[in-house]
């Protein structure tokens, strides 16, 4: 071969060289896709096509986004090529973070090998969810572990004593905002961003460099670990963060009687096997299924989580209508839903009878029935607002009968004015007659939102979860022998032996030396997490506030105080109840937004006519009438008045209200 052709050769392969140089060096460039702003609501879909490359290893995805508000059961997903690499989820805004933050976060997403192809290819967002602003698409020809500089952070939860206990892990970066956690997901964990929730035995998952904090916490009962960490190129780390069992609940166990999954409900964004390890990170110990007409079954996704020892199920159902929506427990997964057939109903029944649903769920098994959330959406749409409640004697002017057995006065969606109207809405409905016992309970849809941030904890003989005696949940429902809770608990008692849903008895609030009456010793117990400062502990005879003293919490200390109060015995028979106030609530992941911590014992009974029986201030002014009647031949306007102006009727406001109201009745109807 002469010098020509060796030539020709080198030529030749020189130029290869310089076609595969450029088509790597074209291939690994970065693709900018859009930078403009594109505003996501309701239903649309985005389409942007690019020019590029086939992909030989992975690439990523990069872009801006601004989501606050968490999708339920709607979503906004995006694709490459019809490959879908991911789903858009909420930053949710946290209390303290930067101000001066325009909400956007930056987000990767992996783009596997061979995917992009060789000329045009399109990038498309679809769905539906809440409104997101994305920008800056651009296409990086590196992995996301490369792209981003991801590190491992492997972090466990313990006991003092080294056990590890389910809990949630909270990551914040250093403006106060939830992080996204890259490569978290695992069959044991439940994972959204800057949310892990874990077992506690080990999890990893991956942030780009940077200063982050930690935050564990196990709900209203346990303290919180907080740890700071700086995430540096290669270097991986390892935490184990301690929490410690703060709230003494002894004889009591939580309950949040009010819980969704999206597969259950249709909406939402928790599926069954996250909602398995989210009840066990928030330390509830009996968790009652309740997805919108439909039954829904956790006991064998317990078994594959392992959390069988962590809390005890229950199935129940949302009976949902337009007209009002119930909890109602206990009933058998394989049969028909209260109102319906068996399996997934409409979201909203068309029958919304409530006497005829209640009687359907009766029927089907149910032994506690709650009416939920009564001024969602709003106090006038909600079922008070439509059946024109009276706020002050607890009259309906339309509506079906209240034949439930209690009602959720402390509940996250209850939007009301103040602290105090859904405790007032209450005790107005206990003087009229109603025996309902007041419910804590989320209704949490959402990983991101935590369950039994509102609960009730139910007296138990037991505090063994694998000893709970369902029976006894039931009873402790329909008997008011609970306390409603919401970062606070509360126990009351009076005179060392009556508790809640107690009936004291006339006997029992004598003196035996005397036979005089004698004043009430109130027991109120207030205990709260180190994170949790209670203020205000009030305590109500028949709605009227009576005494009222003020807690010393300490700034990062646990509250654990036994208040006494001396009450004079009421005239009548009468019921007890306590109310303890506190701050709301900033912690990351535990976050109260404006609304109050807060305890309402249910009603402590007394018996004072000595008849065995207790009678709320309707019927004890339905009494004094009669027996005023009795003694004249007819009621006079001035012999109405000379009773109302009686002490035995004005020494109970109630009793009082409720004297004006019958007489006032009595006078319409006798006019007609």
């Amino acid at each position: 071969m002469d010098l020509r052709h060796i030539g020709s050769l080198i030529l030749l392969a020189t130029c290869g060289i310089c076609k595969l140089t450029n088509a790597l060096e074209a291939s690994e460039q970065t693709i900018v896709i859009d930078r403009k702003s594109n505003e996501f609501k309701g239903k649309v879909t985005y389409n942007k096509t690019f020019s590029a490359k086939a992909n030989q290893t992975e690439s990523t995805l990069l872009f801006e986004q601004n989501l606050q508000k968490q999708s339920s059961g709607g979503y906004w997903n995006v694709s490459i090529n019809g490959k879908i690499l991911g789903r858009l989820e909420a930053h949710t805004p946290q209390i303290g973070s930067d101000k001066n933050h325009d909400g956007f976060h930056r987000i990767g997403f992996a783009l596997p090998s061979q995917v992009l192809k060789e000329g045009e290819n399109r990038l498309t967002v679809t769905g539906r969810g809440q409104p997101a602003v994305l920008r800056n698409f651009v296409l990086e020809p590196h992995s996301l572990k490369q792209v981003l500089q991801l590190e491992a952070v492997t972090v466990k939860v313990t006991t003092p004593k080294g056990q590890p206990v389910p809990a949630r892990i909270t990551v914040v970066n250093q403006r106060g905002q939830l992080a996204k956690l890259y490569n978290a997901r695992q069959p044991t964990t439940a994972v959204r961003p800057g949310i892990l929730y874990t077992l506690g035995t080990g999890d990893s998952f991956e942030l780009p460099p940077g200063k982050y904090t930690l935050y564990a916490t196990r709900g209203m009962e346990w303290g919180v670990a907080r740890q700071p960490i700086v995430v540096e190129k290669q270097k991986s780390q390892h935490h184990t963060l301690v929490i410690s069992r703060e709230v003494d609940t002894t004889g009591f166990i939580a309950c949040d009687s009010h819980i969704h999954t999206l597969p259950g409900s249709g909406h939402g964004n928790a599926t069954f096997e996250e909602r398995m390890i989210t009840i066990a990170g928030e330390g509830i110990e009996v968790a009652v299924a309740t997805d919108h007409n439909h039954i829904s079954d956790y006991t064998r996704y317990q078994k594959a989580a392992g959390t069988q020892t962590h809390f005890h199920s229950i199935s129940g159902d949302e009976v949902t209508t337009r007209n009002g929506h119930f909890t109602a427990f206990p009933f058998d997964p394989e049969k028909a839903v209260p109102g319906g057939v068996k399996g997934r109903n409409p979201l909203f029944l068309k029958n919304d009878n409530w006497n005829e649903l209640i009687a359907d769920m009766r029927k089907k098994g149910a032994e506690v029935i709650i009416l939920n959330h009564p001024y969602w959406p709003s106090i006038l749409e909600g079922p008070f607002g439509r059946f024109r409640f009276n706020r002050s004697t607890g009259k309906r002017s339309e509506g079906p009968a209240f034949n439930f057995n209690g009602y959720e006065v402390v509940q996250p969606a209850n939007e009301t004015p103040d602290f105090f109207y859904a405790l007032e809405d209450w005790m107005s409905l206990l003087n009229r007659g109603l025996k309902l016992t007041a419910v804590g309970a989320t209704d949490s849809h959402t990983v991101n939102d935590p369950v039994g941030q509102a609960r009730t904890y139910l007296k138990s003989h037991t505090d063994d979860i694998t000893q709970i005696n369902r029976k006894e949940v039931y009873r402790a429902f329909t008997e008011g022998r609970a306390t409603a809770a919401a970062g606070i608990f509360a126990n009351l008692t009076l005179n060392e032996q009556f508790g809640m849903g107690d009936l004291a008895s006339a006997e029992a609030l004598k003196n035996s030396s005397n036979n005089q009456s004698l004043k009430l010793t109130a027991s109120l117990r207030v205990a709260a997490p180190s994170w949790v400062r209670p203020r205000e502990a009030m305590i109500y005879v028949n709605g009227k506030k009576v005494a009222q003293k003020t807690i010393e919490s300490t700034l990062n200390q646990p509250t654990d105080q036994t208040l006494e109060f001396s009450l004079e015995l009421p005239p009548h028979d009468a019921y007890v109840v306590a109310f303890v106030l506190g701050d709301g609530i900033t912690l990351p992941g535990w976050t109260t937004y404006g609304k109050a911590t807060q305890a309402i014992t249910n009603p402590i009974f007394l018996d004072r006519d000595g008849d065995g029986k207790y009678s709320a201030p309707r019927a004890t002014a339905k009494r004094l009438i009669t027996d005023f009647r009795n003694q004249h031949e007819k009621l006079t306007q001035a012999l109405k008045k000379k009773l109302l102006k009686s002490e035995a009727i004005k020494s109970d406001s109630a009793v009082l209200l409720h004297a004006k109201e019958l007489l006032q009745q009595e006078s319409a109807t006798t006019n007609e």
